[in-house]
């Protein structure tokens, strides 16, 4: 309950801020998400996911050098891992987590010169999808499945992101930033998923934008 009435109060503080100022910018964006989940679990390899990201973000100027930058963004997420048995011949597994949010990030913009800003703030994903699609190599037999993983997941992601951005003179703008969640992606552990209660969110984004 209390992690929907920060999503409130963020929706709030967003449409506050917009009201009480006239000089806001709207925009849309889009870009590319290199994921990854963090987990403690010596089997597995893990390897970084590609996904898209896009949605809307509004400039809100606070003072001089800052201002506040909402936004609310479709991201696609999740990890690539790897098994191989080194005691049984032809045996390995090949997967991907995809996870599908719908993010709320809120960040602050310090601009140290013109266009160019430093950025931090939080962030909260509301799971939209989860799911693992692999295939097993088992003595040379091929089993291809795809597991729905929303049932064992955790509806609020909770995370910050810290980065850079960049806005041009033509209305263009750009940016890049790192994401790190703080709450774990899976409620609890099942070996048959290959998925593990410690698993947090780590992303990379790159995105492009225009202000109208």
């Amino acid at each position: 309950m209390k992690k929907y009435t920060l999503i409130l109060c963020t929706l709030w503080l967003g449409a506050t801020c917009m009201a009480q100022n006239q000089k806001v910018k709207l925009g849309v964006k889009a870009g590319l998400n290199i994921s990854s989940l963090t987990f403690d679990e010596s089997q597995l390899n893990s390897s970084s996911k590609t996904g898209f990201t896009a949605g809307f973000m509004v400039d809100i100027p606070m003072a001089k050098n800052f201002s506040i930058q909402p936004e609310l963004l479709y991201s696609e997420q999740g990890v690539k891992s790897s098994f191989s048995d080194s005691d049984v011949t032809n045996s390995n597994y090949n997967g991907t987590i995809k996870l599908n949010y719908l993010n709320i990030p809120v960040m602050l913009k310090y601009y140290v010169v013109k266009g160019l800003s430093l950025q931090a703030g939080p962030q909260i994903g509301i799971l939209l999808k989860a799911n693992n699609k692999y295939q097993d190599n088992f003595l040379g037999y091929d089993h291809h499945e795809s597991f729905d993983l929303k049932k064992y997941s955790s509806s609020i992601d909770t995370s910050v992101n810290l980065g850079l951005g960049y806005q041009f003179k033509d209305k263009f703008y750009a940016d890049a930033r790192y994401n790190i969640s703080y709450s774990n992606v899976f409620k609890e552990s099942d070996v048959d998923y290959f998925i593990t209660n410690d698993m947090k969110n780590r992303v990379f984004q790159l995105t492009i934008g225009y202000f109208f």
